[in-house]
């Protein structure tokens, strides 16, 4: 494993946050979710989770977040060429269970491996 622990793949600094958003090459759009992908900066790929007040209260939202958290180490995606944006966009994007998107990144994933 490339990285000291599973906190490391979601550590950013404004600056390569910055970066990254500018660095974007390809977009996905899935019921209420954006998914932004960017080339890595380091020697793994990383996750930037961003998910606003309006979507949802504290509980909702931080259930949501350890979802993609778990989602991206399970598969292993920092294996993958790519640093990844995950933005919540709207209530709906909250309500998507595990499996759901558990689906969603996976299809990303068999997409970009095309």
């Amino acid at each position: 494993m490339p990285f000291k622990s599973a906190s490391a793949l979601s550590k950013f600094s404004a600056k390569e946050i910055e970066q990254l958003f500018n660095s974007v090459t390809i977009k996905f759009r899935n019921l209420g979710l954006e998914i932004l992908l960017a080339p890595r900066s380091l020697d793994y790929g990383r996750l930037l989770l961003s998910v606003s007040r309006r979507t949802g209260n504290a509980p909702r939202r931080n259930l949501f977040k350890r979802r993609v958290k778990a989602i991206f180490y399970e598969l292993k995606l920092f294996n993958l060429e790519f640093d990844w944006i995950v933005l919540a966009k709207s209530k709906i994007a909250l309500q998507h269970d595990f499996n759901v998107l558990h689906k969603i990144m996976g299809n990303i994933v068999y997409e970009i491996s095309k």
